[in-house]
This record gives C-alpha cells, sequence and structure tokens, in this order.
C-alpha cells in the first residue's frame, strides 16, 4: 500500500530511460506499468526535418571561454532569435556536440507540420520520459561540484541524465532552436517542510506564459520502503503561477531574479493554466483526461477491471462541475470520490482514507496519477 501522512511521497524524479514510443498514450498495452509518452513512433518520423533555428537571419557567436559559459550563452543567443556560429567556439568545447543531439531529438519526434503546443508537448514528454534524475549528485547537497555534467545541458543531451537544472536548461536549448520563447526559472521547492532548491521552466505559447516542470512530471512514489514507482505525467505541464504555488502539491517559490537573460521573474507571470487534460483523450471509452463528474470516474474505473491487469497507472484532471474548488486546498481533495472509484475495480493498489492510505500522486489543479496494478 501507499501510505502517506501528506501529500508527496519519495524526493525529486527518477524516469527509466525510454525503450520505446507511441503515438498517444495508450492504455490498453501488454503489460502494466509506466504511463508512456505522447511522442510519434519512428514511422512517423519527418523525412526531410526543418529546424526554425535555421531561418534566423542573424547570427552570433560565442566569447564565454569556460564549458559551462559557452553552454549559458548558446541558451541567450538562441532566446534572442539568432543561429549559434559555432566557429568561434574552441575545438574541445562539447557544445556543438551538445547541439546537434537536441536537434536529433527534434528532428525524430517533432514533424515539420507540428503546432507550437504539439512542439512544446513533444519537447516536455521527451524530457519528463526519457532522461534519469541523478540521485547521486542531489543527495550531495551543497557539497555537489557546480560544474558536473548533471547540472547542465552535458548531462542531460550525452549522458541522458540531470538534475532540475539541467532538465530547466534542456528545455530551454529544445525551444529556442523551435522558435518558441522560453526561459529557465530558479527558486526553491517545499519538500516535507524544508524548501529545496529548484529549477523549472516558463514558456510562452499563444501570446501567453506558462510554467513547465519537467522535473516534477518525471517523478516516483514508493509503495512501501523498498518499492519505487516511477510515474511519468503532465502534472505541471503549462500550468499558472497559483498552481506552482500551491502549498498542498508541493509549493514553488520563484527567485525574483535570474542570471539567464537577465530576467526578472515578475515580468514573466503566468496568469493561467492551459486546458491540456480537458483537450486529451484517455483512451478509455470515450472518456477524456479531465473527469467532470462522479458516474464518469466510476465508469473509468469498471471498464479498467475488464483490461485484465493492462492499466498499471492512470492520469486524470478532477474537476467535478458540483465540486467546491476552494476544497483543492485540502490535503484530503477529492478523497471520497476517489474512494468510491476504487470500489468499481479489483486494483491491486487499495484506498483507506480512514487510515490515510492514499494509492495515487497528486499534482495541482485536482490532476491525479493513480496507482492500479503492480
Amino acid at each position: 500500500m501507499l501510505k502517506k501522512s501528506g501529500n508527496i511521497v519519495g524526493i525529486v524524479a527518477f524516469c527509466l530511460l525510454m525503450t520505446a514510443v507511441l503515438s498517444g498514450c495508450s492504455l490498453t498495452r501488454e503489460k502494466s506499468g509506466e504511463l508512456l509518452p505522447h511522442l510519434i513512433p519512428l514511422s512517423q518520423a519527418e523525412t526531410d526535418p526543418v529546424r526554425p533555428v535555421d531561418s534566423f537571419a542573424a547570427t552570433q557567436g560565442f566569447t564565454a571561454s569556460t564549458q559551462k559559459g559557452q553552454a549559458e550563452e548558446l541558451l541567450q543567443i538562441l532566446y534572442s532569435g539568432r543561429r549559434p556560429d559555432f566557429s568561434t567556439l574552441p575545438a574541445s568545447s562539447p557544445v556543438k556536440r551538445v547541439y546537434d543531439e537536441a536537434v536529433a531529438v527534434l528532428d525524430r519526434y517533432i514533424r515539420n507540420d507540428f503546432t507550437p503546443f504539439e512542439r512544446i508537448h513533444a519537447m516536455h514528454d521527451w524530457l519528463a520520459y526519457s532522461i534519469a534524475y541523478d540521485f547521486a549528485l542531489a543527495e550531495q547537497g551543497d557539497s555537489a561540484n557546480p560544474n558536473h555534467a548533471s547540472f547542465g545541458l552535458e548531462g542531460v543531451f550525452l549522458q541522458r541524465t540531470a538534475v532540475c537544472d539541467g532538465f530547466a536548461k534542456a528545455m530551454s536549448l529544445l525551444c529556442g532552436i523551435e522558435g518558441i520563447r522560453c526561459i529557465r526559472i530558479t527558486g526553491t521547492y517545499l519538500y516535507e517542510g524544508e524548501e529545496i532548491n529548484h529549477a523549472w521552466n516558463k514558456v510562452e505559447l499563444d501570446g501567453v506564459w506558462y510554467n513547465v516542470d519537467t522535473t516534477m512530471d518525471n517523478w516516483h512514489v514508493y509503495t512501501d520502503a523498498s518499492t519505487r514507482v516511477d510515474i511519468f505525467n503532465h502534472g505541471y505541464f503549462l500550468v499558472s503561477d497559483a498552481a506552482l504555488e500551491d502549498s498542498v502539491t508541493g509549493r514553488h517559490w520563484a527567485h525574483e531574479s535570474d542570471n539567464d537573460n537577465g530576467i526578472n521573474t515578475p515580468n514573466y507571470a503566468c496568469p493561467k493554466n492551459y486546458e491540456y487534460h480537458k483537450n486529451e483523450r484517455l483512451g478509455i471509452g470515450d472518456h477524456a483526461m479531465e473527469v467532470t463528474d462522479q458516474a464518469a470516474l466510476n465508469d473509468i474505473f469498471t471498464r479498467i477491471k475488464k483490461q485484465n491487469g493492462k492499466i498499471g497507472r492512470l492520469e486524470l484532471k478532477l474537476a467535478f462541475t458540483d465540486y467546491d474548488e476552494s476544497n483543492l486546498s485540502r490535503a484530503d481533495a477529492y478523497a471520497l470520490q476517489i474512494e468510491e472509484a476504487y470500489k468499481k475495480t479489483n486494483a491491486d493498489f487499495r484506498m483507506d482514507a480512514a487510515k490515510g492510505i492514499y494509492p495515487y500522486q497528486r499534482y495541482p489543479n485536482g490532476v491525479f496519477v493513480f496507482l492500479i496494478y503492480k
């Protein structure tokens, strides 16, 4: 059982290296377990991919003397709408190799006709699903080497391992190549009463800024002392500042200013949430990923029972029309409604709100990832 005294279980995210990708998030696959990313299969990859960065008129070279400085310059060059001039880099710098790997990822998963949303979605899902969190480095805390690869682009694109700063820098790089405005935000995250240094992104979509936290969407929980369950999800995908500041799900505080691009965080306010779950199909019956009443939630869990253990985890946003949104500030939000739904299936994981046993991980805005079968 997954027993929690509060909302958060485990520490910052880990997810297995990607071994397969599906178009859409199929919930009727042959094995139970992981949620899968919304990434196109190889057969749908573009035969002649075009990256928006190649159409940028202006170019800019590098002046930094350190590898870390050159990587930061790369993000600044792209954010300013210029193509990087790699001929100004020393031969020993890996920045060009990092850039080429990032382009290769985009060529593989983003088609030329993708909308800006579809591009951001693909970049988020690739990062949140494919990159392993560097627990060993994180556990070193303040004593960790600040030049370690997992803090930067090298970790993500050359080693497929990173901590939150690497995830955030990688999202900025990918968006920059795609011509999408994206900044890295540094601050803290509240975990079990302690403020932990953290980094995430703000991205601009259709003239509106949103928060994206690929580290937190690359999460895990422990179902007992030694059993870790990895959870890929969209709980922090295109969300508002208010959602990030939710104290129940782990409050984020952004620093007032950041060195990247000389930004001032208040200038990049994120006033609303993108309706991601409302617009995505669940793959169970005709349900969307946003569920608006108890009957629909019960029907989903009833249908899960007929899948013979094929649905290991389930991501839903609960937005009941008769539910007082102010209740979302409570630690037991939707607990009774979820408990009723679990009774409709023969899930391995049981729920007992009276004993503080909740077989799910909770995110802002009423998003939950449910554990169904082991």
